[in-house]
């Protein structure tokens, strides 16, 4: 198997996992751990991430333009908005920040992670008995679902599947809380990005992979985002965001019995 097919289909991997709540980070280490395609440098990753970085604001563009424009304008409840998507990612700003090189030794452990996705699944299972009452987001449930996303930089928590659920828990209707989730992942990915960015070219080591293959990867993950996002949307509205946790669990519980 050649290398961009390789990437290709860990792209494609990347876009269905990062968008449904079944793990992006850890679908990836053992995929990788299947393939034998190991990246000594950061622009595999980069790349994976690029694309489904891309296909959510192209999916929310009317959402982010909407917003950019009324804080422009100074309106208050865009403004208020801006402030529960700034609170949302200060959780996972800090303990990536703390806890990088921690965090980044957690991704070499593939039992580690098939216990994440066996929890992440138990957890998604939880969202079948949410509270059903719409309520309104607030600053304290920003954080809430900020604190979500921290714990799932571990690999085998899903993002999507930990920040959504916990807005589900805290009564946040289902379109708002996968819109919240997603908006919260940009600038969080945009500068998880840009430190990798960094740090491959301070090591004088940028790309560590074809060009062409990496072309390719970026732009399945983005296709695949995107349709995925569409999908996700459906689930959310026939009450079935649920139903994943028997995958996450089954995954999990599989991969510690491939790894045993």
């Amino acid at each position: 198997m050649t290398v961009t097919l390789k990437i290709g289909l860990l792209a494609a991997l990347q876009g269905l996992t990062e968008v449904f709540p079944i793990s992006s980070a850890g679908h990836l280490v053992l995929a990788k751990h299947a393939l034998q395609l190991e990246s000594s440098g950061a622009s595999l990753e980069i790349v994976l991430h690029a694309g489904t970085w891309l296909a959510v604001i192209v999916f929310y563009r009317r959402a982010i333009l909407t917003l950019l424009r009324g804080c422009l304008a100074r309106e208050r409840t865009a403004l208020r908005h801006a402030g529960f998507l700034v609170v949302g990612c200060v959780p996972a700003g800090a303990v990536g920040a703390l806890f990088e090189n921690r965090i980044e030794r957690a991704f070499e452990q593939p039992a580690l992670v098939a216990v994440m996705l066996a929890a992440t699944g138990l957890f998604l299972l939880s969202v079948r008995w949410a509270r059903s009452a719409a309520r309104p987001l607030g600053f304290l449930r920003a954080l809430a679902i900020g604190a979500a996303q921290a714990v799932a930089i571990l690999p085998g928590v899903s993002r999507s599947g930990s920040t959504i659920g916990m807005a589900r828990h805290l009564g946040v209707e289902p379109a708002q809380a996968a819109e919240f989730s997603f908006l919260m992942s940009v600038p969080l990915l945009a500068g998880a990005m840009g430190m990798k960015l960094l740090k491959a070219f301070s090591a004088a080591a940028p790309l560590d992979l074809p060009l062409p293959a990496l072309a390719v990867g970026i732009a399945v993950a983005a296709v695949v985002g995107y349709a995925a996002l569409a999908g996700l949307a459906r689930v959310l509205t026939s009450g079935r965001f649920w139903w994943f946790g028997f995958y996450s669990l089954a995954v999990g519980g599989l991969s510690l019995l491939a790894l045993s």
